[in-house]
């Protein structure tokens, strides 16, 4: 291996200054590739994932909405035992959806803890240095608040940015990758400012049942 890598240092150092930087220049994007589908992409994919699964909970729950406010004028109006069924139908279907966002919720890492996991990967993170790190407004899943059961939930997202080797930013990424808890990725920029610096703003979230400020 040793004699290989003696033979490839002799035949670069033979090359013109052009065949370096062309050299140079495909080994940095096979990096950012890589970097791209075996880090980046499959976080992509599971944010995405999330993102289906709570715009499918919202349509759901805006038709649930929809059906329960006609049915509580029917039943003002006039009252029986098929609309009664129904109604309760709906409201059991509600709660399901409710339960469901719920299991969600408590699966993920608290808002108040987002900020400061962030921070605490990075301070552990060799080669890093942090340029800002942001707590952003809460976001409702919902549209409107007609329905308490699902306008009670928020999504708070966190926003970082920092700048450092490539390899430190991989490791940076591996590591928040490889955590037990459960957060989701919202955005993801990586550029070169001046060679070897480059710099990451990376935007991830959780979930909660409050609006509040979490840090950060």
């Amino acid at each position: 291996m040793q004699q290989y890598w003696q033979q490839w240092s002799e035949k670069f150092t033979q090359m013109s200054l052009r065949e370096k930087w062309l050299v140079a220049l495909c080994g940095f994007v096979i990096i950012i590739l890589c970097l791209f589908t075996f880090v980046v992409e499959p976080a992509l994919k599971s944010t995405q994932s999330l993102y289906k699964q709570i715009s499918n909970t919202k349509l759901s729950t805006q038709r649930l909405e929809a059906d329960i406010l006609v049915m509580t004028a029917k039943l003002k109006k006039d009252p029986d035992q098929e609309l009664n069924l129904e109604y309760k139908r709906l409201m059991t279907e509600s709660q399901v959806l409710s339960q469901q966002l719920a299991e969600i919720v408590e699966s993920l890492i608290a808002p108040s803890e987002m900020a400061q996991l962030l921070e605490d990967v990075l301070a552990g993170t060799k080669g890093l240095r942090l340029v800002s790190l942001e707590s952003m407004n809460a976001e409702s899943i919902v549209s409107d608040e007609k329905n308490k059961s699902f306008s009670s939930y928020y999504l708070h997202p966190v926003k970082i940015e920092l700048t450092g080797s490539y390899f430190a930013i991989v490791e940076y990424l591996e590591t928040l990758e490889s955590l037990p808890v459960k957060y989701y990725w919202r955005a993801f920029q990586y550029s070169v400012e001046e060679y070897p610096t480059a710099r990451l703003v990376l935007e991830v979230y959780t979930l909660g049942t409050r609006q509040e400020f979490i840090g950060g």
